[in-house]
């Protein structure tokens, strides 16, 4: 008689473990096969590995505490890339200044020569605010009066100001403000006005390219990779840029900055959009945005201290050498990882998940089911992964954006959305000289009404829907905008309360149209919608800083003028479109086409 051993055999301890593959034979099913085939049913609508990453995720928690922790973890560099952001308003401030006449030099420095040697340009408005021309002064015979000791004293000689005036060659600056700026470093001035507005739009630029960039990248390479290079990059640029004695290199080094700021930002933001559930996701979505608003409001407590631009800008990077912590706290994404093949890594990510969250990974023989799903799916899609491919698709997609009534009129209205809320965003920013507000105060109250216009946000999405939300606050943003008009220039503190209700209800535009613009194009062309979004806001927040530097020297209310007639023309664009809130987001170009709108 044949003795039986206690030990099973292979195919007894493959069935046991659940890890069972096709191929494998018995003579008779055993308990743990016909266990293995109910969970293979179970899973049989599974087709993607989005669709098995939502099944373990349902497993180990969605919402929980390691999310919650996550958030924290990947929203903490949002405070950062806020100071440098935000950082021109007061690196490339503009301090009172006046053109210097070398023969005044040598006479007495306690008296004040404007009055007669600096036409004098009255407020248009017929105001108090007038000031002293900044581009010309008096062509008289400098020499011959100071020889003469006329100037010596007061009262000063009541001169004619019928005189010609010559152009600036240098210029005097008033330090009670700003210690030093860029601006009188390289006296960006007059006809050089312009290279000042650059310093903001060409760091704009850098934030878009470093969007795209670390979007293409953080999918190869992954989303902790990218980030964990981007703060290195934005460590070494951002204090770099306090030790650059040249404009181009000043502004070179601003591009990378903003470009690895959108590279550590962004990857940290899917990060943690991969590892929530739809519940979660509006809020930390928008709350997102919080440490960003943080660091909104501490630039300028910073900057009132610190008058220096350099060592401004110095004190404001050497603490990105926090950002490197991420080298110890950051996980990978879990569901990146599970689209790699990276299986192992994402279950060991996925186990203290569901520690963290007090739950449990799926049985192994689930695990193994899913696995096998993510497999098949990927295999299926190995041929997507060529570049040009990709070009290719991209080109189609964005045919795909314009080639039919409902969808190009979707996409147009919500682009140009994106384009007007971020022009306001930062044009109310930069304003406050305009309007003859502290930029310290201007500043801090705009980094302090976004946290509750999120909030306000949260509570508004759920009961009136995306429309009339939108609508809404895009029309009291321009309103707030267009009174600006009635207000004099002297009731400053009045100003600043406009701007404020505007850049306010500005911000919960900008959370809406961030929602909106994913659930109203299919999912086919959805990242590239979003994409082309954010690059129509880049362009928008490009082109404010010139708004608010020319047309503010032609009148304080143009810029603000111009911010409310767009925000006002948005919203009722915004009319146009349909409600998304309470409808499944589509999947087709066809569904989209068979609605109303």
């Amino acid at each position: 008689m044949k003795v039986l051993d206690d030990k099973l055999s292979p195919l007894e301890e493959k069935a046991e473990n659940g890890f069972l593959r096709q191929g494998d034979e018995t003579s008779s099913p055993s308990i743990p096969l016909m266990a293995q085939e109910e969970k293979k049913e179970k899973f049989s609508d599974i087709q993607s590995c989005s669709q098995a990453f939502e099944v373990i995720l349902d497993r180990i928690g969605r919402d929980g505490r390691w999310q919650w922790q996550l958030f924290f973890i990947t929203s903490f560099c949002g405070m950062f890339t806020a100071f440098h952001n935000l950082a021109a308003v007061f690196l490339a401030a503009t301090p009172e200044h006046w053109c210097h006449i070398k023969e005044l030099d040598q006479l007495n420095s306690t008296i004040d020569y404007r009055n007669i040697s600096i036409p004098w340009k009255e407020d248009p408005d017929g105001g108090v605010y007038g000031s002293y021309s900044t581009c010309e002064y008096y062509d008289r015979e400098w020499d011959v009066l100071v020889s003469s000791g006329v100037l010596d004293s007061l009262p000063l000689p009541d001169l004619p100001t019928n005189v010609t005036t010559k152009a600036c060659k240098k210029w005097n600056f008033d330090h009670s403000l700003y210690q030093s700026t860029v601006v009188e470093e390289w006296i960006l001035l007059c006809r050089h006005k312009y290279f000042m507005s650059l310093v903001q739009s060409t760091f704009m630029a850098g934030v878009l390219t470093g969007a795209v960039v670390s979007g293409v990248l953080a999918d190869k390479f992954g989303r902790r990779t990218i980030a964990l290079w981007s703060a290195v990059g934005f460590l070494i640029s951002s204090v770099g840029v306090g030790f650059t004695h040249h404009y181009i290199g000043f502004i070179i080094l601003r591009f990378l900055v903003a470009a690895f700021g959108s590279g550590l930002f962004l990857p940290c933001f899917v990060l943690l959009m991969e590892v929530v559930g739809p519940e979660a996701r509006t809020v930390m979505g928008m709350m997102y945005q919080a440490f960003f608003s943080v660091g909104f409001m501490l630039l300028p407590l910073v900057a009132y201290f610190i008058r220096d631009w350099r060592v401004l800008q110095i004190s404001i990077s050497i603490p990105n050498i926090l950002l490197l912590a991420y080298y110890w706290i950051l996980p990978e994404s879990p569901r990146w990882l599970m689209m790699q093949g990276r299986y192992e890594e994402a279950i060991k990510v996925l186990r203290k998940v569901a520690e963290v969250n007090k739950k449990s990974l799926p049985t192994k023989e689930e695990m193994d089911i899913l696995i096998t799903k993510m497999k098949q799916d990927t295999n299926e899609k190995k041929g997507e992964a060529n570049f040009l491919k990709r070009v290719i698709n991209v080109f189609k997609s964005v045919v795909t954006l314009l080639s039919t009534a409902n969808m190009r009129r979707r996409c147009l209205i919500i682009f140009f959305a994106w384009f007007v809320v971020s022009m306001i965003y930062y044009g109310l920013t930069f304003s406050g000289g305009n309007i003859n507000a502290s930029i310290y105060l201007m500043v801090f109250f705009s980094g302090v009404v976004e946290i509750p216009s999120y909030l306000l946000v949260c509570f508004t999405l759920k009961k009136f829907g995306r429309r009339l939300n939108l609508c809404v606050l895009f029309l009291i943003c321009g309103a707030a905008c267009l009174l600006i008009l009635a207000v004099p220039k002297e009731l400053v503190w009045m100003n600043i309360v406009l701007a404020t209700i505007g850049k306010f209800f500005n911000s919960s535009a900008f959370a809406v149209a961030y929602i909106y613009s994913a659930e109203l194009v299919p999912t086919g062309v959805r990242n590239i919608a979003v994409g082309t979004s954010s690059m129509c806001a880049r362009i928008g927040s490009g082109i404010a800083p010139f708004i608010v530097d020319l047309m503010g020297d032609l009148h304080y209310t143009l810029p603000s003028t111009v911010f409310g007639l767009l925000s006002v023309g948005a919203g009722l664009l915004a009319l146009l479109l349909p409600e998304t809130s309470k409808i499944r987001m589509p999947e087709t170009v066809a569904e989209i086409e068979a609605m109303p709108r």
